[in-house]
């Protein structure tokens, strides 16, 4: 009798063990696929509207594992917000190769092409971060917030270092701040911005809008910080 039972519990063990990926060759897979599924609803949905349950079945996994993984939703978008991170910063220095050899005007104007290119066509990053920022009270209230706070940080250290700039630190911090913030709105929310303006949100034409914009409010700014003493160039204004 004790046999049995120590038998039925092996097998349970190890139906657990296999449901959870742990003897599995496709545990991998299946954690890759929780991140790519919860990246996608995060997008759709507030980390604090978004369910575990819709992630798993975005997924198509079983919603223990989703536990098993990654231990809760917190944890799950901090790990989501941290492969964000990651991949901007690695996304941000390819988009600035290059450009110090260049004058105000074209070097942004290349790094504009670089960073919308990249962010239009993975939009979901600046959606999570926008939707959020709507719904926040506290920044300690969403998981990985610190990641956003080590971005802008990352950036302007960047700057500082591919780029001679003479302006002072509070400077950098508000353009890189200012500049951040509107390209999470035009792509975050670029369904409805775009649609405002009659446009196509996946259409080449809201990508050079938000572009010659960009160009038309910052190109200014930055060349004053490359060059406090020089006349600033005249950026070309939107149709």
């Amino acid at each position: 009798m004790k046999r049995k039972v120590h038998d039925t519990s092996t097998r349970r063990n190890r139906v657990k063990r296999h449901r959870a990926g742990n003897d599995s060759p496709t545990a991998e897979n299946a954690c890759s696929r929780i991140l790519k599924a919860a990246r996608r609803v995060f997008s759709l949905h507030s980390f604090k509207a978004a369910s575990t349950r819709t992630i798993a079945q975005e997924a198509g996994v079983d919603h223990p594992l989703i536990h098993y993984h990654f231990g809760s939703k917190e944890k799950l978008f901090e790990a989501v917000t941290s492969e964000i991170y990651e991949e901007f910063g690695q996304a941000h220095l390819s988009w600035l190769e290059g450009l110090e050899r260049m004058r105000p005007r074209e070097g942004l104007s290349l790094y504009l092409d670089r960073l919308l290119d990249h962010n239009l066509s993975n939009p979901e990053a600046l959606q999570i971060i926008f939707l959020n920022m709507v719904h926040i009270g506290r920044l300690e209230e969403i998981p990985g917030y610190q990641y956003i706070l080590q971005h802008m940080d990352r950036v302007r250290r960047t700057l500082e270092e591919k780029i001679p700039l003479h302006g002072s630190r509070a400077d950098m911090k508000m353009f890189i701040h200012c500049f951040h913030n509107l390209l999470i709105s035009l792509i975050g929310a670029r369904s409805c911005q775009a649609q405002i303006l009659g446009l196509d949100p996946d259409g080449s034409d809201y990508q050079t809008w938000v572009k010659q914009a960009l160009l038309l409010l910052f190109l200014p700014w930055l060349e004053r910080l490359i060059s406090p003493d020089a006349k600033p160039q005249k950026a070309h204004r939107p149709a």
